[in-house]
């Protein structure tokens, strides 16, 4: 049955802006059913539409211009497929936006799956990239080993693209070195658990400390500082609260004591952490908020001019995030464009991934799989005139040609067969 053109792009921004499911924006669309003409479509005809769009923009000409800007990230979910992204953006386009691109200012350039991340894929998916829109200016990302070889290898051959270690990566890995040996901080994750456990179903459980981030766990001292340094302010309020606050439940101070007590011995070590953070912050929010530039270490260091550096291992981190702004500015910046804002973060791209590992999170089961075509529409306006150019140039039979290619079996499919040759139960027989 053919639908509307309005019907179409309403489902797919539905899908896409308004976070539906697919059979939620069915029942959305069959809520309205007497404002549409030609009727409401089905969950598989929306999923179409989306994966259709998504094509459309993955393959469509683009202009070819010596300014693009590439971002390149591997994305990775349950099985052995991995996805390689390439998001890009001109210079223009990036200055125009005063340097803080949205999803909306990107354009998806290349979704390629494979079974291994490995140099010569990445270099062929940027020779593949650089086809359609002419050798980039720039190549921004975080420094993983299969990345870094790859794009190392395509900037040999193509000696005028720029490579750019993303501020927000490095900053990660300065921290990581930074605490991964430090004896202190593990005591107080240590003690932060144990107290978690032993305050979980009790009256104090309202200050129990945060559920550590699996993924990212040396950037676990962002809300493991800011927990310890909220719970001793508490405490030395304590009088002020009670207060402020005369008609609630009093807290038991001694028992509270007994279990955030320990806090107070870390005080040196909050101060010392937080200044590490602070200086971090400063960093990625100069090149993040300002582009990277000429200035940039010059502008960091009027930042921080004020923070009091008390011990040796704060003064380094500061060096060494000067020495990653300058070298980074060096390597990106040409005596033809002075002072002009180049990208220094790939953090647009971990955005657009996020979003993506949402939306495949909604199937069966969660595998890298065609729900990627998603990712190119979540970089579009979703426009009729759009809509209308994907249905006339991308067919059912195109997108499902590009699926058999790039997608294979998926593991649901594999499961299906493998469950369905089995009988798990068995018949109990009936006694009278």
């Amino acid at each position: 049955m053919n639908y509307p053109l309005r019907t179409a792009a309403l489902a797919i921004r539905l899908v896409v802006f308004g976070l539906t499911s697919l059979r939620g924006a069915c029942r959305v669309a069959g809520e309205f059913s007497d404002w549409f003409k030609g009727g409401f479509p089905c969950h598989v005809a929306v999923q179409n539409w989306v994966m259709r769009l998504g094509l459309h923009k993955l393959t469509r000409p683009l202009e070819r211009r010596a300014d693009w800007v590439y971002i390149v990230d591997y994305t990775i979910e349950f099985g052995a497929k991995k996805c390689l992204v390439i998001l890009g953006i001109t210079l223009e386009s990036f200055r125009n936006c005063g340097c803080r691109p949205s999803h909306r200012d990107m354009e998806v350039l290349s979704v390629e799956i494979h079974r291994k991340g490995c140099a010569a894929n990445v270099l062929e998916a940027l020779e593949t990239a650089s086809g359609r829109t002419g050798n980039p200016a720039q190549i921004v990302s975080d420094h993983g080993s299969d990345i870094k070889k790859g794009v190392e290898l395509f900037v040999e051959r193509n000696p005028g693209t720029k490579y750019t270690y993303d501020i927000t990566h490095k900053a990660a890995l300065l921290l990581k070195h930074l605490l991964r040996n430090d004896p202190n901080w593990q005591r107080l994750v240590k003690q932060a658990c144990a107290t978690k456990r032993s305050v979980v179903h009790t009256s104090l459980a309202f200050v129990a400390p945060p559920k550590p981030r699996d993924k990212a766990r040396w950037l676990n001292l962002d809300s493991y500082l800011d927990w310890a340094e909220k719970v001793l302010a508490f405490a030395d309020g304590k009088e002020e609260s009670q207060r402020a606050e005369p008609g609630t439940d009093a807290v038991d101070w001694e028992k509270f004591e007994e279990k955030f007590g320990w806090l107070r011995a870390f005080s040196p070590h909050l101060r010392e952490w937080r200044t590490m953070l602070d200086l971090l912050q400063a960093a990625k929010d100069e090149i993040k908020l300002n582009g990277l530039r000429v200035s940039s270490a010059a502008q960091f260091e009027k930042a921080v001019a004020e923070m009091q550096l008390d011990s040796e291992r704060v003064c380094c981190l500061k060096e060494q995030l000067l020495s990653h702004i300058r070298t980074e500015s060096r390597a990106a910046i040409t005596t033809s464009e002075f002072d002009q804002p180049w990208l220094g973060t790939s953090d647009i791209i971990e955005s657009v991934l996020g979003k993506y590992k949402n939306f495949s999170a909604r199937t069966p089961m969660k595998e890298v799989g065609k729900t990627v075509l998603t990712m190119p529409v979540f970089t579009s306006d979703v426009t009729l005139s759009e809509v209308k150019e994907a249905m006339e140039n991308v067919s059912t039979r195109d997108l499902r040609k590009w699926i058999d290619k790039n997608v294979g079996d998926t593991l649901f499919a594999k499961r299906k067969r493998a469950f369905k040759c089995s009988e798990t139960k068995k018949q109990v027989k009936k006694v009278s």
